[in-house]
């Protein structure tokens, strides 16, 4: 996972450091195989590898600037693999969470089967939403967590996590017209 010479690895980090778009994409270019490589071996999933080699990449564009960066190769693996690292315990922990949800919900048996249907769907509909976004909903609008509390969590203004709230019902709105189900009225 080397380019051609030191000299070039060099010169292309100066180059990123001072904001030169083509010598992101020339390191892009260089190494974006080997890091899907090494996620993808790990997670055994292109998809969750695609967005685990595009987050270690913007990630290195905005930290340009600040990055004193002695081998280029190394280091990309290593984000990469810290970056694995907080998927997996991000899977899990939603796992978890998944598991704690059902099984409050379930031993309460408070819901009857309509619900209980409208509840699988909007789960179901979740696991497509960007990360946040599914964090926001499950948290704030699923376990009635207050909006404050779940932009904390995610390091985000409180504005920014209503914005979230936002997008996402928009999103669910849509998901469940498509339905054209008795269960969007009984939602929204």
């Amino acid at each position: 996972m080397t380019p051609n010479t030191n000299d070039t690895g060099t010169e292309l980090l100066s180059r990123l450091k001072a904001g030169d778009e083509q010598a992101f994409t020339q390191i892009y270019n260089l190494y974006w195989e080997k890091l899907f490589f090494i996620a993808h071996k790990r997670l055994q999933s292109a998809e969750d590898a695609k967005e685990i080699v595009q987050n270690v990449f913007f990630a290195l564009w905005q930290k340009r600037q600040h990055l004193e960066i002695q081998n280029l190769p190394f280091y990309l693996a290593a984000m990469t693999r810290y970056a694995i690292y907080r998927h997996l315990a991000n899977e899990k922990r939603k796992a978890g969470l998944h598991r704690k949800f059902w099984g409050q919900k379930q031993d309460a048996g408070d819901f009857d089967l309509d619900n209980k249907q409208l509840l699988d769907l909007l789960m179901h509909f979740s696991e497509s939403l960007p990360e946040n976004y599914r964090i926001v909903f499950l948290h704030h609008k699923l376990m009635d967590e207050p909006l404050a509390s779940v932009a904390e969590q995610l390091g985000v203004s409180p504005r920014t996590a209503e914005r979230y709230v936002g997008k996402v019902m928009n999103i669910m709105r849509h998901r469940l017209q498509k339905l054209d189900s008795p269960l969007f009225f009984i939602f929204f």
